[in-house]
């Protein structure tokens, strides 16, 4: 939430000066227009006191001196000439300038051929456009027209552009108000709608998380009590037939030396399937102690029963020290299927087990030198029921991390899980073999 309000306020922020440069970009297209339209209207109401001042003597001032004096002193206009067709300025309100000659720009020869207005923003002192007595910038408007003779005149009207600019603040005024309070009442509307929006997301996610938990509570439950079935009937009977068959040797030889082989083989095998057994007791048992000392310790628990059967294991596990909780007991499940897989299908003689953390992520990578697979075959070994890595990997998936494996016959195999460390839920179910 606080993100997204700073986010809306940067955005707002940047809707309001933008929306003030265009806003103030149009009040100077306005004005600029505006002072186009006084100087077309202010040139047709000129031309009769034109015609009249250039058909008597220079000296006489009478009708268009009288007629610029006023538009100067009453409205925007600065200064008022009239220049003929080769840039000179034969008349002005202002004498001095009077018989300076400049080339017409283009703005100011199409407006003289086409009869139409142009206008341009000059600096001071810029040499392109006569500015007389005006210091600042000044907005500069052509109008062509024609004298009685059919001669094209231009009339060339100069204001003050600081009157342009306050008109474009003014109309920036006029609609600041109502701008800035639809963008103020917009952010202050979407707060507490994206505030209630979060606020499901966060029911929906937390549900999500119970209802999760459930399914792996009833696995905890339904896995207990496979082992405690297996324990009390299966594991017993056949210790009873083993001690059964050890009595039987013990009785005597008997005359077959092929029956003697046959029941000592007998009893080692029903004794090694005890022993299986009891070791797949051990995993099904959901292990929620496993992580009170941190996941090295229960990694390292793991390697040296895999040990045991003569694989060399290295462990790099320093970062899953402080791993939290749901995140250890995931990666735990990830190394204990893994390296069960190992120890029954891979023939390896090493494997390395390296834990890492990054960016928010915790990364386990379980590397062997067996006799790897054929990855394509994976489907097929899910058909016949063994969904241990499937399982294992919906159980990342929902957690948000991600599994991959990767094998090729006489290569090896190496699997990597991925958790991110602000999984909450604590998942501590085991996978199927």
């Amino acid at each position: 939430m606080a993100w997204f309000t700073c986010a809306g306020l940067a955005v707002t922020l940047a809707l309001a000066l933008l929306t003030g440069v265009l806003a103030r970009r149009a009040g100077l297209e306005q004005g600029t227009r505006a002072f186009e339209n006084l100087a077309r209207v202010t040139a047709a109401t000129l031309t009769p006191a034109l015609d009249a001042q250039r058909g008597v003597p220079p000296d006489p001032t009478a009708d268009l001196r009288t007629h610029v004096s006023a538009l100067v002193t009453a409205g925007p206009v600065v200064a008022v000439r009239v220049r003929s067709a080769d840039g000179e300025v034969v008349w002005a309100d202002d004498r001095s300038v009077v018989g300076q000659v400049l080339p017409l720009l283009p703005e100011a020869r199409r407006a003289l051929r086409t009869g139409s207005v142009a206008s341009l923003v000059a600096e001071p002192g810029d040499p392109r456009v006569v500015t007389g007595r005006s210091s600042g910038r000044v907005l500069v408007a052509w109008v062509g027209v024609r004298d009685l003779h059919g001669t094209p005149l231009l009339v060339e009207f100069l204001e003050s552009y600081s009157e342009v600019a306050e008109l474009a603040e003014l109309t920036w005024r006029r609609f600041a108000p109502a701008v800035l309070g639809a963008l103020a009442l917009l952010q202050v509307l979407q707060v507490p709608l994206a505030w209630r929006l979060a606020s499901r997301l966060r029911r929906s996610q937390q549900a999500e998380d119970a209802l999760l938990q459930a399914a792996v509570d009833a696995s905890d439950a339904e896995r207990r009590r496979i082992a405690g079935e297996v324990h009390d009937h299966v594991v017993q009977d056949l210790t009873g037939i083993a001690f059964d068959l050890d009595a039987a040797q013990m009785r005597g030889q008997p005359r077959d030396p092929e029956d003697a082989e046959l029941l000592d083989r007998t009893a080692q095998g029903v004794r090694q399937t005890v022993e299986d057994l009891r070791s797949l007791l051990v995993a099904l048992i959901p292990a929620r102690g496993a992580f009170r000392g941190g996941l090295l310790p229960a990694l390292q628990v793991l390697a040296a029963e895999l040990s045991r059967s003569g694989i060399r294991i290295t462990v790099h596990a320093e970062d899953a020290r402080d791993l939290p909780g749901p995140t250890a007991a995931l990666l735990y499940r990830c190394a204990q299927e893994a390296l069960r897989n190992v120890a029954t299908h891979s023939r390896a003689t090493s494997v390395e087990v390296v834990v890492t953390q990054h960016e928010g992520v915790a990364t386990m990578q379980i590397e062997d030198d067996g006799q790897g697979f054929d990855e394509s075959r994976l489907a097929q070994r899910a058909a016949a029921g063994h969904v241990g890595l499937r399982t294992l990997g919906e159980l990342l998936v929902d957690a948000g991390g991600a599994l991959t494996l990767s094998s090729a016959p006489g290569e090896g195999t190496r699997l990597v899980a991925t958790v991110p460390l602000s999984s909450t839920t604590p998942l501590t179910a085991g996978v199927a073999r």
